[in-house]
């Protein structure tokens, strides 16, 4: 964002005609000419007027301030989905706002929060493209926040030479799911094998035991590669909480959330608490993918005991019989393996 910044401000330098001389009139401010009447129309009552003029000061100078203003605006028209997003965005960086702004911001993004469902999940391959119940959610990215109505939707992540992956939820006005998202490449099929027989087919055999440990094997592999999954689920809400209480150190001091009743303080302790929630619930499904997978693997290497393959069938008995003449008579022979 820093770097955004001063990137704006050097081309806005660079392009800027000459400063005017003395006397000579001043340049028309767009962003403080829709400010004047955003504040006109909110105070009137008309939102949707307040809103798109906020929404104008807020293209033209976008400031953490002008942002919480509209996404409060958004509040009031019951444009639940969009005042949240505006006002956490507005309090992501709470040093540029005043102690008012950071106290009417936050009341408001908790009434926006209570009416929405936050979405956040963890994407295993961040160059594949991320649908939102059909819609292009973005690209490029590993981790995705964001809201969404109550009730059912489906995310959808797909990548070229992986098997797409659905995932799909319902959830109510309040609550927050995580999860995370992860594509598996496509299996090869291996290549055709010519066979040529000289013999009629042996008997079907008994695969009982081979079926038991192919299924144990993969039921293994499939509990590791979701227990990974959480895992990195988990070391990245593990970040998000250490830099979390790093801010609330910094604003607060080292016991800032022992305050209780002062608001300002509050949300971003609670903030933190639920973030660790979160992290312990991952690492607790992490856990338990770890050892399912241990159990299923543990369950195919110990049917080599209780579920052997049959043994071949033993061959067929190969006999030969031979005439004979010999002196004062004669009689046949037989001979073979049995």
């Amino acid at each position: 964002m820093v770097s955004l910044l001063i990137t704006t401000t050097f081309a806005a330098f660079a392009q800027s005609p000459a400063a005017p001389g003395p006397g000579a009139p001043a340049a028309p401010d767009p962003a403080a000419d829709a400010l004047r009447r955003a504040r006109t129309a909110r105070s009137a009552g008309r939102w949707r007027e307040a809103e798109a003029a906020y929404r104008a000061a807020f293209a033209a100078a976008p400031r953490p301030a002008i942002e919480g203003e509209l996404g409060l605006c958004e509040l009031s028209l019951q444009e639940y989905v969009d005042a949240a997003t505006h006002l956490r965005r507005a309090l992501f960086d709470r040093r540029k706002l005043s102690p008012a702004e950071r106290q009417r911001f936050e009341d408001g993004l908790l009434r926006a929060e209570s009416e929405v469902v936050r979405v956040e999940f963890i994407l295993s391959h961040p160059k594949a493209e991320v649908f939102l119940d059909g819609r292009f959610l973005g690209q490029g990215q590993p981790e995705y926040r964001f809201y969404v109505e109550p009730g059912r939707h489906e995310v959808r992540a797909s990548l070229e030479g992986h098997v797409t992956q659905t995932v799909p939820f319902e959830r109510w006005p309040g609550d927050v799911t995580a999860f995370p998202v992860v594509l598996d490449p496509i299996p090869r099929a291996p290549p055709p094998k010519a066979i040529v027989r000289t013999t009629a087919p042996a008997p079907e055999r008994d695969r009982s035991g081979r079926n038991i440990r192919v299924a144990g094997a993969s039921l293994a592999l499939a509990g590791t590669a979701l227990g990974v999954g959480f895992a990195i689920a988990a070391g990245v809400r593990d970040d998000e909480a250490e830099a979390q209480a790093d801010a609330i150190r910094a604003s607060y001091g080292r016991g800032g959330c022992l305050y209780e009743g002062i608001s300002e303080i509050t949300v971003p302790c609670d903030a933190l608490a639920e973030t660790v929630s979160t992290r312990d619930t991952m690492r607790g499904a992490a856990w338990a993918s770890f050892i399912a997978g241990g159990v299923f693997g543990a369950v195919a290497i110990s049917s080599l005991w209780w579920a052997p393959s049959p043994p071949s069938p033993p061959s067929p008995p190969r006999a030969a019989v031979r005439p004979f003449v010999a002196v004062g008579g004669g009689g046949i022979a037989i001979g073979g393996v049995w």
